[in-house]
């Protein structure tokens, strides 16, 4: 007679076959999904992924200061080459943009470009509005007092279209560090600030730089027959005055504020936009009306409002992670890259001459000694007085 086994072993057998089956369904799966894949490699784990992020990021703030020594001078120098190009006569004789309507363009592109800042780390349009009425509805009279350096600032802007329309760009942007002197002169007007000592030496320095950079800035440089260099002159002397002044009255006024940057940008821009648009209806209306508003803007005054527009803030945002030897660095190799451009652009037809080259050197020793602030313990192993 067969042997039957008893139920409970019954039951174990048919347990251990269910298994196995599962088994084998399980490994059957896992070939046919690797045959459907083929040979690509598995996805990165989550937390590698996190580690590949954390590394770029790590990466770009390693190196935040070499960024922004790069974009520091490529604003620098692009805001004079680019302006200056673009303000070179037409070969076919039309008409060139107008200064007014470029300004217009980059005020209303920086109140636009600070709104959509403002909104992505506020909360949306709420965030906007709360920040509008929260630094700017609730507080007339500073909102008010913006009105000031705003003022300076469009007339500023619109002077130095007029500086670069009858300069060589790597001349003009020289003349333009005299801002340094107009900084310090109302530094100790408005703020009774102290001036060092090397300081002094580094603003007559400055001012021999200056004197000798135009003194003869060029050996046959063409700026065309309709350029003034005396009033290419006055227009930047006048936007060194008016930045000095317009910057130091914004430290005065900013003092124990905690208005951010972004809601300060659209302050000016509520007075520096209706200023333009009176600019242009007193000085271009006729033309406006003729021509329209977009009259002569080709590639290049575009790019010249792009630059205008985001070339203040970018710089506002990487001086936070720049000291002042940084910022001087920039200055001194935008000049440098400025003055080799021109001359390799044949538009500008630039030729500097030996004292032209004399007065940038000692523009870079000005820079450099303004900006530099010793240790006192430097200072005094030196044997200095410690307020020099």
């Amino acid at each position: 007679r067969a042997s039957q086994n008893p139920p409970w072993q019954t039951v174990e057998s048919n347990s251990k076959t269910s298994d196995s089956s599962e088994e084998k369904a399980d490994e059957s799966h896992k070939l046919l999904s690797t045959a459907d894949q083929g040979d690509l490699p598995n996805p990165l784990p989550l937390e590698d992924v996190g580690s590949a992020e954390a590394d770029n990021k790590g990466f770009i703030m390693r190196n935040i200061k070499a960024i922004s020594l790069g974009l520091l001078v490529f604003q620098n120098s692009a805001q004079f080459l680019v302006t200056g190009f673009s303000r070179r006569a037409n070969e076919d004789g039309s008409p060139l943009y107008l200064v007014s309507v470029a300004v217009l363009f980059a005020e209303v592109g920086k109140a636009i470009l600070c709104s959509i800042v403002i909104m992505a780390t506020e909360g949306g349009v709420s965030g906007w509005v709360k920040a509008m009425r929260a630094d700017i509805a609730e507080k007339p009279m500073e909102t008010l007092k913006v009105g000031v350096p705003a003022f300076c600032y469009t007339l500023q802007n619109n002077l130095l279209f007029v500086a670069l329309s009858n300069l060589p760009p790597a001349v003009c942007q020289v003349l333009y560090q005299t801002k340094t002197l107009s900084t310090a002169f109302w530094s100790i007007m408005l703020l009774s600030k102290e001036i060092r000592a090397l300081q002094w030496v580094s603003l007559l320095l400055l001012v021999l730089g200056v004197v000798l950079v135009q003194w003869k800035d060029s050996d046959g440089s063409s700026l065309g027959p309709d350029a003034k260099p005396v009033m290419g002159l006055v227009a930047v002397a006048s936007c060194s005055l008016l930045s000095g002044f317009a910057g130091v009255f914004l430290e005065k006024m900013l003092k124990g504020t905690k208005t951010s940057l972004w809601v300060r940008n659209i302050q000016l821009c509520l007075f520096s936009v209706p200023l333009q648009i009176l600019a242009i209806v007193e000085q271009d209306y006729a033309y406006v009306q003729e021509r329209g508003l977009l009259h002569g803007f080709s590639l290049m005054p575009w790019i010249v409002v792009v630059i205008n527009t985001g070339g203040g803030l970018l710089v506002a945002v990487v001086i936070k992670y720049a000291d002042n030897i940084l910022k001087t660095f920039a200055t001194v190799l935008a000049i440098v890259c400025s003055c080799f451009l021109s001359m390799m652009i044949a538009a500008f037809n630039f030729q500097p001459s030996a004292v032209f080259f004399a007065g940038v050197f000692a523009v870079f020793i000005s820079i450099f000694l303004y900006s530099w602030q010793p240790s006192p313990a430097a200072l005094k192993s030196m044997g200095v007085n410690s307020k020099v």
